[in-house]
């Protein structure tokens, strides 16, 4: 791969422009009246944690992995939230 191509990461903006992308997200998901409950007891750090992760996906600095474990953790912390069907059709 050539050096002057930028990651996924860096077009996106980096972590500053991934960190406004999800605070923002998670603001109006916080107000939905059907996936907002699911969300209610939200960490408010939740919406740092994936713009992480989502960075380190697209090639970004290994935060995520180092800071919380990992796509397995991530996995791991989801499993049994049973959301409705209604709610997943809006997610």
């Amino acid at each position: 791969m050539r050096e002057d191509v930028p990651t996924l990461f860096e077009w996106a903006g980096g972590a500053e422009a991934l960190n406004r992308l999800t605070r923002t997200f998670y603001d109006k998901v916080g107000r939905d009246p059907i996936v907002g409950p699911v969300f209610k007891h939200m960490s408010p750090d939740h919406p740092a944690h994936v713009a992480a992760f989502i960075g380190e996906v697209f090639g970004g600095p290994k935060t995520y992995s180092e800071k919380h474990g990992g796509h397995r953790e991530m996995v791991m912390h989801h499993l049994g939230k049973h959301l409705t069907e209604e709610q997943r059709r809006r997610w």
